[in-house]
C-alpha cells in the first residue's frame, strides 16, 4: 500500500509519521489489489485533524476527525475507513456470490446424472416442410432444423419413437 502522509500547521515527527503508516497499513488487508492511501494531518488552535482518503479498485473512501489529540484523531478516522471498507467488501461479496433461487422442488443435477453437452450450430436452410422431412430421411438425423418458406419463422421436423415424422411449428 502506498500511503503519503502530509501536515499542515503541525512537525511531522518520525514518530507521528511511523504511527499513522502504521495504522493506515493495516486496511490493506481489506483489499487485494494494490491501494493508495492519503493521510493529511492539521492543527488548528486545539482542533487536531485527521482525514484520510483510501483509494481501493477505484472507489475513493474517505474520513475526517477531530479530536483534542492527533493520535486519538488518527485513531478514529482509521476505524472509519475499516468500517467503510468492510461494507464495500461485503457489498462485493454478497453481491457476487448471491446463489440464484431454485423452484421449490426442483433438485439440482449432480454431477454423476449431467449428461455432456456438445454445441452445435446448425445452418438455416429455407425450405417447406415436405422438404424438410426428406431431408430428415436423407441425412440420417433425429430431427431438421429450418427456416419455414412461407413464414419464415423457424421449424422443427423430427423423428417419433414410432417411426413417423413429427413437425413443430411456432404459434404466432
Amino acid at each position: 500500500m502506498k500511503i503519503t502522509v502530509t501536515g499542515r500547521h503541525i512537525e511531522m515527527t518520525p514518530a507521528l509519521k511511523a504511527y499513522t503508516e502504521e495504522r493506515v497499513q493495516h486496511l490493506a488487508k481489506y483489499s487485494s489489489l494494490p491501494t493508495e492511501a492519503s493521510v493529511i494531518l492539521t492543527v488548528e488552535k486545539y482542533r487536531h485533524q485527521a482525514e484520510i482518503t483510501v483509494n481501493v479498485n477505484g472507489q475513493h473512501i474517505q474520513a475526517k476527525e477531530e479530536t483534542a489529540e492527533m493520535y486519538a484523531s488518527i485513531d478514529q478516522a482509521v476505524e472509519k475507513i475499516e468500517r467503510q471498507l468492510k461494507k464495500h467488501k461485503d457489498r462485493l461479496h454478497d453481491h457476487r456470490s448471491r446463489p440464484e433461487p431454485s423452484p421449490a422442488g426442483d433438485s439440482e443435477p449432480t454431477t454423476s446424472d449431467a449428461v455432456p453437452l456438445t454445441p452445435e450450430k446448425p445452418t438455416l436452410g429455407t425450405m417447406t416442410p415436405d422438404a424438410a422431412a426428406v431431408e430428415l430421411q436423407r441425412a440420417g438425423h433425429g430431427f431438421v432444423l429450418f427456416r419455414h418458406a412461407e413464414t419464415s419463422r423457424v421449424n422443427v421436423v423430427y423423428r417419433k419413437p414410432d417411426g413417423t415424422v413429427g413437425w413443430i411449428e411456432p404459434s404466432p
